[in-house]
């Protein structure tokens, strides 16, 4: 048997659009599958598809659907840098990059969608402006969560808000695992 494609594509709903409003749990019977929770995910930093180009590390996070039922993903998650799992966030979190489309994507079971994350080296940032520190992991928020998923994952990120620098960008959710040197 084959194995069923890597995620279903759909337009995004249009900015300020609603979805069906429903009883308690947010679904409406026959609306279709609910936006995907952090306890039905497995949620990974795809060490081997990381990548390195002009003073930015390319981070890839790969979200698998370990739940029965399938479940949708829209738009970016907000990621930020932190100190470690319930700690407290490091500099800003990430910016949205609204340069590369935006998909809801339906996740059956065992099917895979993809962030790629935007680092910039610190290094090339003045020390005087960043005060660089390092920071445990990743704080990752799913859209419409309020649970966080925490990734362990020591990076260094300026604790001050560099002026003219975005230290971290976030892409939309992508169908598919994250494979090396297609990050944008």
């Amino acid at each position: 048997p084959t194995s069923p494609p890597a995620g279903d594509r759909e337009k995004a709903p249009r900015r300020g659009a609603r979805g069906p409003a429903g009883p308690a749990g947010g679904r409406v019977p026959g609306a279709g599958p609910s936006a995907c929770v952090p306890a039905g995910l497995k949620v990974i930093l795809d060490l081997h598809a990381v990548g390195v180009a002009a003073g930015t590390s390319y981070l890839p996070v790969d979200f698998t659907n370990v739940s029965a039922a399938p479940c949708r993903l829209n738009g970016f998650p907000v990621v930020s840098l932190t100190t470690g799992e319930g700690g407290h966030q490091i500099g800003a979190a990430g910016i949205a990059n609204h340069s590369t489309a935006s998909t809801s994507l339906l996740l059956r079971t065992r099917q895979t969608a993809h962030i790629w994350l935007k680092v910039t080296n610190v290094a090339n940032l003045p020390a005087s402006s960043c005060n660089p520190v390092t920071a445990a992991g990743l704080r990752i928020t799913l859209p419409g969560e309020a649970s966080p998923i925490f990734l362990g994952y020591p990076i260094t990120a300026c604790a001050k808000p560099v002026h003219g620098a975005d230290a971290l960008i976030v892409d939309p959710f992508q169908a598919g695992k994250a494979q090396r040197g297609t990050a944008q």
